[in-house]
């Protein structure tokens, strides 16, 4: 028997970190936008065998999540990412969540376990924080309060994004694990959190991101460049956390100025969340 599924990608414009010895109540709470470029994984149960091969190669994050579910059966996953890791996409998350979804649907699970094991693998592999819970659901979120259970409240929006990948990958789990960064983005995070949930648009949302970005000394070289020469044709910032831009507006000028910094990538806007396909 086999089980197909998508998860979207995800973009956290801004967060603060927030992690506690339980990996359920961790995690982030900040503002993003799930966009339609994501992942997609087929599951086949397998007779005491858990593997997960993500764009040819072994998924750690993925196994782990499966060793969550699967005390006894076994199952294979084949995962397929639109977009490169590592960059501030949430592919991990998406690759991870696409295929306990899967997983869950092979075995007749809850949906709620598939998401807690993708989130519990995230935490404890340190490649996120938030994208996991923020898939799930879809669309332009804010989450007020962190964990897997944490509260989450939606912004309106519509329109087409601009991706741009610019430099080499970020390993998130260095970001989290540095103390000096992980404070700034903690007292940064904290004042955005205040005015996006005072003030809660787009149009914030966007420059409250690229204050982040800014403030917390993690935006700079080419993605300045890039997020600077965007703002002239619509709203631009960086990816947290990766080297790559995100943007909206003039979507022609947009893809012809970003094309000079780096690849480029359109998506729109992902309202349905994590789905069995």
């Amino acid at each position: 028997m086999k089980a197909k599924a998508f998860c979207p990608g995800h973009i956290t414009g801004f967060f603060e970190i927030c992690l506690y010895d339980d990996p359920i109540k961790s995690g982030s709470r900040g503002a993003g936008i799930c966009i339609s470029l994501g992942a997609t994984a087929e599951v086949e149960i397998s007779e005491g065998e858990i593997k997960a091969i993500v764009n040819g190669k072994r998924g750690n994050v993925t196994e782990t999540a499966m060793k969550e579910m699967l005390k006894k059966e076994g199952a294979i996953a084949n995962i397929s990412l639109q977009l490169p890791i590592s960059q501030g996409f949430g592919m991990s998350a998406a690759g991870t969540l696409a295929t306990t979804l899967a997983i869950a649907s092979l075995f007749s699970m809850p949906r709620q376990d598939a998401i807690k094991a993708a989130h519990i693998a995230e935490i404890k592999c340190s490649t996120g924080l938030g994208d996991v819970v923020t898939s799930a659901k879809g669309g332009i979120e804010i989450r007020v309060e962190e964990g897997m259970e944490g509260k989450i409240k939606n912004i309106e929006g519509e329109g087409e994004l601009v991706l741009a990948v610019i430099g080499e990958k970020i390993n998130t789990r260095e970001i989290l694990q540095n103390k000096e960064i992980s404070q700034r983005i903690k007292r940064v995070g904290r004042e955005c959190m205040k005015e996006i949930l005072a003030n809660s648009t787009l149009e914030n949302f966007f420059m409250l991101s690229k204050k982040f970005a800014e403030e917390t000394g993690l935006m700079k070289g080419k993605i300045k460049d890039a997020v600077e020469t965007a703002s002239k044709h619509g709203m631009a910032s960086m990816c947290m956390l990766g080297n790559s831009v995100f943007a909206m507006g003039d979507t022609d000028e947009l893809v012809k100025t970003l094309s000079k910094y780096g690849k480029v990538y359109t998506c729109e806007i992902d309202k349905k969340g994590a789905r069995l396909i």
